[in-house]
């Protein structure tokens, strides 16, 4: 495999506060006002976020039109199919509408595509199995996806059926001929927030549904558990309304009120239920499992539909296996991507295909790629008579922008900024390679290849307390565009250390008040010559052992310097 050494770029740019606010210490106050929250008010506002702050869903372009539209089938009684996508923000939408349809006596199904029979987004060939399972069916509504979807929603005018667009996905330079399209990404949409993933957008539209049926809104708002899951899982910022939803999704998501969320803690063995890890690392994974391996993901909507204690773990479980399977196959699979690597040499943008590349997982090994090696990172598989393929980007590398240039190689596409999925014939591989690397000569310069370490603030070791660790716990959820902060610890003395684990690949150096610990770098704490003065970058924490509770600072990969 190849050794590669991410070159790394560390930036501080020290602020001092020139104001206080209630009890925070200045280390807060400055990661705050680096966030953009730099006055009092802002600062306030940030601390007392609630599902009050939503904005009127009205705002959002269609939506009423959308809603009108939905009562109307629903006083019909008309057959309604919300049609859903096969990740866990597609899924958590679907689960997320259907409740709340129910909830009113709609007369509602749902259908997802297969992943490897269907691909991504509505299709005529899933339009006809709703038809033949649904005969009567008058509305489809599809959520956090069909933006793009022009032969499927002409498909339904054709039928007689009326269909909604609801997405989050970026529009191309025209609109589905849809009865409404609602996607605060339209051109035309004045709507203050745009970054929703699709089970955001399926909420919003459900208050404004119960809203107009003049029906309390707590029944819908006690779905911002699930709503808060797919938003982590659909890596969207973590700033206004996607912050208000994950912050009230998790506090639900403690009272266990949806058993779910119970079993998941239970079978996962987790203790504390955040974002940062437990959402984005535990659970996320598992729900995404079904689509990667099985296609098939109608088992993961009932997870979140039945109130079957037996029922609900052991759909926990399977996903639970279908995710270590999963996790082998791209563990195996990411090696091989590697070789491939190896053999074709690093360049401005990695385009890595292989027909054994199994589909559902070329997306995490272009995370993996893009990580390590931080460039644009494209990864193919071969389905049928085309090559499908992930995308995963840096910045000032617009993944959607890249390809709205480069369409004449390919057979379809969509995506963001930083993720996207693209299809093409495998005789334009090469030529859309060299016009990869052509946009990234042109757009990226070296600076651009070094990870960037962003420090939010600096601590004094002898600063560093309980009550900084509980404060730092204000600033959660920690995710997309709300990352955890990155902390600078200087002056940390200690009076000894010791090499931990069965290979002593860790090592923990300690005082009284404070130990540092680094993972899996003690051969490069040796070569340092072992010191006990030092600085280092991280995060700290409390570690609770046997009714014991010590302040730790965990230090972030190979980031700590002698002192």
């Amino acid at each position: 495999m190849m050794e590669y050494k991410l070159n790394k770029k560390i930036i501080y740019n020290k602020i001092e506060p020139t104001f206080k606010y209630e009890n925070l210490s200045k280390y807060l106050i400055e990661i705050l006002i680096k966030r953009g929250y730099d006055t009092k008010d802002k600062i306030s506002k940030f601390l007392n976020l609630s599902l009050l702050d939503l904005y009127d869903t009205r705002l959002m372009k269609d939506a009423e039109k959308g809603v009108d539209l939905i009562l109307e089938h629903i006083l019909k009684g008309n057959k309604i199919v919300i049609y859903g996508d096969y990740d866990c923000d597609g899924i958590g939408a679907t689960a997320t509408m259907l409740l709340a349809l129910k909830n009113v006596g709609a007369n509602v199904d749902y259908f997802i595509n297969n992943r490897f029979e269907h691909g991504y987004g509505i299709c005529i060939e899933g339009i006809n199995q709703i038809i033949s399972k649904n005969p009567d069916v008058k509305l489809i509504i599809t959520v956090d996806n069909g933006i793009v979807g022009f032969d499927a929603v002409d498909y339904c005018n054709s039928k007689n059926i009326d269909i909604i667009i609801t997405d989050h996905h970026e529009p191309g330079e025209k609109l589905p001929n849809a009865k409404a399209v609602i996607n605060p990404k339209r051109n035309d949409d004045l709507y203050p927030f745009k970054e929703l993933c699709g089970a955001g957008i399926a909420f919003k539209l459900m208050l404004l549904l119960y809203y107009k049926m003049n029906l309390p809104l707590n029944y819908i708002y006690n779905l911002v558990d699930i709503v808060a899951l797919s938003t982590v899982g659909d890596i969207v910022p973590l700033i206004d309304e996607n912050r208000i939803i994950v912050k009230e999704g998790l506090s639900l998501m403690k009272k266990e009120t949806r058993k779910v969320f119970k079993y998941l803690k239970e079978i996962t063995g987790t203790n504390d239920v955040n974002a940062h890890f437990t959402l984005a690392f535990l659970y996320v994974p598992m729900i995404n499992a079904i689509g990667r391996v099985a296609g098939e993901v109608n088992l993961a909507v009932e997870l979140f539909l039945t109130d079957d204690d037996e029922k609900i773990k052991e759909i926990i479980c399977k996903l639970k296996e279908l995710n270590e399977q999963r996790k082998k196959l791209t563990e195996k699979q990411y090696k091989l991507a590697e070789e491939i690597l190896e053999k074709k040499g690093l360049k401005e943008v990695i385009v890595v295909y292989h027909p054994e590349f199994h589909e559902g997982i070329i997306g995490l090994i272009a995370g993996k790629l893009k990580e390590k090696y931080n460039r644009p990172t494209f990864v193919f598989s071969k389905h049928n008579d085309v090559l499908k393929g992930s995308a995963r980007s840096i910045d000032n590398y617009h993944l959607k922008q890249i390809m709205d240039k480069g369409k004449e190689y390919l057979v379809g596409y969509g995506g963001h900024a930083k993720a996207g999925g693209l299809s093409l014939k495998e005789e334009n591989l090469d030529s859309f390679e060299e016009f990869l690397i052509q946009k990234a000569k042109e757009l990226l310069n070296e600076d651009d290849y070094k990870q960037k370490i962003y420090i939010d603030t600096v601590i004094d070791a002898k600063d560093l307390d309980i009550n900084i660790i509980d404060e730092l716990k204000i600033l959660e959820p920690f995710g997309e565009g709300f990352e955890k902060p990155i902390i600078g610890l200087k002056n940390f003395e200690g009076d000894g250390f010791k090499y931990l684990g069965e290979e002593a690949k860790h090592v923990k150096i300690y005082n009284k008040n404070l130990s540092v610990i680094i993972w899996q770098e003690a051969e490069k704490y040796r070569i340092k010559n072992e010191p006990l003065k030092l600085k280092a970058i991280g995060y700290p924490e409390l570690n609770v052992y046997n009714n014991n509770v010590n302040i730790q600072f965990i230090v972030q990969n190979d980031l700590f310097y002698s002192a």
